[in-house]
């Protein structure tokens, strides 16, 4: 255990010391996987779908805020769907800008959820975003998710309405379009079983995170992985394309991580916890306080070992007794340094001198052989 918290605490280290150009390397990361989904799956703008393109969007992505972020990859969502059809990216357009207008402009670090999604969405651990929007937002987490898991399937749909035509300046076939579209959105059962079981998750991980038991944010992620087993695995027997076994993998394994993230970011001593009571002039206050465990690694001191040199008092005192020899053989046998004690030694005279009339005029004063009569002669 203490290994693993020393491995913490260079971690946490190295992203304190490293911050921005971390955070940067993620986001480029992100917009790399977000725009090859993009690609993938629209990849009507061939000026959009080269290399090129796609690692200059990417790192342009890596150094603007996370809002900006959002922006980028909605507009070239938009420009891929105009090329496949214009009246039918106008759907899109108005989604965009209804969400964006209602939620990301009063929350907008947690619209990276929308560009999320997708981009878990290409290895099966979408499974894993409930548990990552509780942790590290609020319960408000569940509408960027939401909308995230409804532009998808508005994607797919896009699609399926282009490939029957395009309509072109019909109105009938407009509508016609239109219709097809919402009523798909409607009838499919996948995607509200999603945003249920999804938002019923972030409520009661963010529910069981907030209460003053121990441990209670690995039961809250223990618990919300089980939810969302639960929950989607019943919804999975009458949803065409749901795997139990991608729910089971994708919510362990998104359980799993949103643990180390949580282990990463606060580790607390509960053997030490205390709960204290104090009050001031208006409320009286029940507090619990539980410390974090911080590991700092032991400092280490060396020894160096070498010919002791004499100092000069050392040198200077030869008068020193036998005992005194023995001791200062012995300090140099063991190799401790000891502070030198000064000896002070009572001279004693050797005749006895007369005692002096004391002095009344300043002019006879003299100190070693100065006379100050000749001060003022001079």
């Amino acid at each position: 255990m203490t290994s693993l918290l020393v491995l913490k605490e260079k971690v946490v280290g190295f992203y304190k010391n490293f911050e921005y150009p971390v955070q940067m390397i993620g986001k480029f990361i992100l917009a790399i996987l977000a725009f090859n989904y993009i690609n993938n799956d629209l990849g009507y703008f061939e000026a959009l779908t080269g290399t090129v393109p796609m690692l200059f969007l990417s790192v342009i992505c890596a150094v603007v805020p996370v809002s900006i972020f959002v922006l980028i990859f909605a507009l070239v969502v938009l420009l891929h769907l105009f090329k496949l059809s214009m009246v039918l990216s106008a759907v899109a357009l108005v989604v965009f800008l209804l969400f964006y207008f209602i939620y990301l402009k009063f929350a907008p670090d947690q619209g990276i959820l929308i560009v999320l999604y997708p981009v878990l969405a290409q290895f099966n651990l979408h499974y894993m975003i409930p548990l990552v929007g509780a942790m590290a937002f609020n319960p408000f987490a569940a509408l960027p998710i939401a909308f995230g898991v409804i532009f998808m399937k508005v994607v797919g749909y896009l699609q399926e309405a282009a490939s029957l035509g395009d309509p072109g300046t019909d109105v009938k076939e407009i509508m016609t379009s239109y219709q097809y579209i919402f009523d798909k959105l409607l009838a499919d059962k996948e995607m509200v079983a999603y945003i249920i079981v999804f938002t019923l998750v972030i409520l009661i991980v963010y529910g069981i995170s907030r209460l003053a038991i121990d441990y209670s944010w690995y039961i809250a992620i223990g618990v919300g992985t089980l939810v969302n087993v639960i929950g989607l695995a019943m919804q999975s027997s009458g949803i065409e394309g749901m795997s139990v076994a991608m729910v089971v993998v994708g919510s362990v394994i998104g359980g799993l991580l949103a643990a180390i993230a949580q282990f990463m970011g606060c580790t607390l001593d509960y053997a030490r916890k205390e709960s204290l009571q104090f009050e001031d002039d208006d409320y009286y206050y029940y507090v619990k306080a539980v410390p974090k465990i911080q590991i700092t690694q032991a400092e280490r001191t060396v020894k160096t070992y070498g010919k002791k040199t004499k100092t000069k008092k050392a040198k200077k005192s030869k008068k020193g007794s036998g005992r005194k020899e023995d001791f200062a053989d012995r300090m140099e046998s063991e190799r401790i340094s000891e502070p030198e004690s000064t000896v002070y030694e009572t001279p004693v005279p050797s005749k006895s001198i007369p005692p002096q009339k004391p002095v009344s005029d300043f002019d006879e004063l003299s100190f070693d052989g100065f006379d100050f009569d000749e001060l003022d002669q001079k």
